[in-house]
């Protein structure tokens, strides 16, 4: 998909899922039971989409690491957590959408491995840095598998909502 010269507007509008994803986040954990903890990866699955539907470069990346930084800071009061599973996930999207062809279910299951090893990741960098005590098992049953059925009905929902808009940016209407 060849962008004009405005493709930095879906980088820019990265943001809008970007805080969406704190507030959906704790809306639905305080209506779950307390057991249960779902963590909203809208932003994510934007970047993802991002990835698999524009050209990538260097420039995107330099830009995924400023979002891993930003993200890091504003949800892990740390650094070094998302600003090296980010790029380095949506690397390998890019690598592994070259070898399929791309349809709606393929997409799902893009997502759903990017989800997964991101959430895993993310769980070893806080075992790691000794923000949590808890056991994969635990983690696994209430707080990864709520979270990726979550995420994937999101990739569902907002898909078409987003290609549509990658695809009015992709056209050059502002000439």
């Amino acid at each position: 998909m060849n962008f004009s010269k405005y493709s930095f507007v879906p980088f820019l509008l990265s943001f809008i899922p970007f805080l969406w994803d704190g507030h959906i986040s704790m809306i639905l954990n305080h209506y779950l039971s307390p057991e249960f903890f779902l963590s909203s990866h809208l932003f994510i699955i934007y970047v993802f989409l991002m990835t698999l539907n524009l050209s990538t470069s260097r420039l995107s990346y330099l830009y995924l690491i400023f979002l891993g930084f930003i993200y890091d800071t504003y949800y892990f009061k740390t650094i070094g957590i998302v600003i090296l599973t980010l790029p380095i996930l949506c690397f390998l999207l890019t690598q592994l959408s070259r070898f399929v062809k791309r349809n709606a279910y393929v997409d799902l299951l893009l997502v759903f491995l990017s989800l997964f090893i991101f959430d895993i990741i993310n769980f070893g960098f806080v075992l790691l840095y000794g923000y949590s005590n808890e056991s994969i098992t635990d983690f696994i049953i209430y707080q990864l598998s709520p979270s990726l059925f979550f995420n994937l009905l999101m990739f569902i929902l907002t898909k078409p909502i987003i290609e549509k808009l990658f695809l009015y940016l992709s056209v050059d209407r502002f000439k």
